[in-house]
């Protein structure tokens, strides 16, 4: 009987499909001096330089429902929800009709993917107002202490009027520079409304959309 139950859990585990989704979780996980995020739509060619007449760096194809068995999704996307058939890569540079993109997170490779309309590339402020807004804020694993303080205005040297525990929410009003203007709901369920910095000087990124 026993051996009856093991196989057919091996079998339901191979039928049922593997997810790929990709999504930030520490600070590392985004490159430093990404300037926000480029969207494919159910492909990507990377090209040398600005022009789709130069070389060709990386052509790949997918469908949402087989992108699990491809080898390159964790190296490519910045965030990928197969079930919402939602995906971004990072963009580190624009051009008039083309957006550098890193294609290879691992190698830090990048590229030139040809932009098809104005909404293929979102800077991180238009990203955040519209994902951050819907769905909130998450704080990424490793970040500094520091950017747990809720200030009374944008600044490092503003008051702390509050401070983030492990908050159970975080919902994201706007952004002013490296500063993001907060609600937070703490797991005391002590509520604090104020600025936390985002961003570093450096371009490193605390806290992202907590998109679902």
């Amino acid at each position: 009987m026993k051996k009856v139950f093991i196989t057919l859990l091996m079998i339901l585990c191979v039928s049922i499909p593997v997810w790929a989704d990709v999504i930030p979780y520490k600070v590392s996980d985004i490159p430093v001096g990404t300037l926000g995020v480029y969207q494919p739509t159910t492909g990507l060619r990377v090209y040398v330089k600005p022009d789709s007449k130069s070389n060709v760096l990386f052509d790949k194809k997918w469908s949402y429902l087989t992108i699990s068995s491809t080898n390159f999704v964790d190296n490519l996307f910045a965030l990928l929800l197969t079930k919402k058939e939602l995906a971004f890569i990072y963009a580190t540079d624009i051009d008039e009709d083309f957006v550098q993109v890193i294609y290879d997170k691992k190698l830090k490779s990048n590229g030139w993917a040809y932009k098809e309309d104005d909404f293929q590339f979102l800077p991180w402020i238009t990203f955040y107002n519209m994902y951050g807004r819907k769905y909130g804020l998450k704080l990424l694993k490793d970040s500094p202490v520091a950017v747990l303080n809720v200030h009374s205005r944008s600044d490092k040297e503003s008051q702390i009027i509050g401070k983030l525990n492990r908050p159970k929410e975080i919902r994201f009003t706007t952004i002013q520079g490296n500063w993001a203007l907060v609600t937070a709901l703490n797991i005391d369920n002590t509520v604090c409304t104020g600025f936390i910095q985002w961003r570093g000087e450096n371009g490193e990124l605390y806290y992202f959309p907590a998109i679902k």
